[in-house]
């Protein structure tokens, strides 16, 4: 590994070993400072990484955020990413999705785990979409060695979301994914 390369073991490493260098990396940055953008986001940014048929996007900094009103409590010691078809940019709902989802981690206080869902609100992307809930599972592409679980959100209907709630996240991912394997979240899916 060369001094300039980011360490395979961190979340930027793992993305970077599975897109490459130059894999078009976008992001909502970190402040100057290093300070986290907004007070009422939990994250220092959302990163964006293009792959051949996708935009691949990872929250940065959540893992170490410890939830509590005077923040003693331990580590949620995750990030969340989404997947979503290729485009020429990532699309803007990507990034509030994943800000949103950890604002919501933070608020429930204890971390998410695979098999978590999201209860429905307004469409994800702000229009007329039917994806309106989320399901969380391990993120399928990208794992980091010896650090933070990696947790992909996936974007389902109400339908699926109660479907969720009667036989389980992972079951109906699973068959979701049969469809699509990385089980990217297109709001035009619905």
């Amino acid at each position: 590994m060369t001094a300039n390369a980011p360490d395979p073991s961190s979340v930027e490493g793992a993305f970077v070993a599975v897109y490459g260098p130059a894999a078009g990396r976008h992001g909502v940055p970190a402040a100057a400072d290093g300070k986290r953008p907004d007070t009422a986001d939990p994250v220092l940014g959302v990163d964006a990484y293009r792959g051949e048929d996708l935009w691949h996007l990872v929250t940065v900094g959540l893992a170490g955020v410890r939830p509590g009103e005077d923040g003693t409590g331990a580590p949620l010691g995750h990030e969340l990413t989404v997947l979503t078809p290729a485009a020429e940019r990532p699309p803007a709902w990507a990034f509030a999705l994943l800000l949103g989802t950890a604002r919501t981690s933070l608020a429930v206080g204890r971390p998410f785990h695979a098999g978590a869902r999201l209860a429905p609100g307004p469409p994800l992307d702000g229009g007329e979409s039917g994806i309106v809930a989320l399901g969380l599972r391990e993120d399928p592409v990208v794992h980091v060695d010896s650090g933070p679980l990696l947790l992909q959100a996936v974007g389902v209907t109400t339908g699926e979301y109660l479907l969720m709630q009667r036989v389980g996240t992972t079951t109906v991912l699973d068959r979701l994914a049969q469809r699509d394997p990385l089980l990217r979240t297109d709001p035009a899916r619905a």
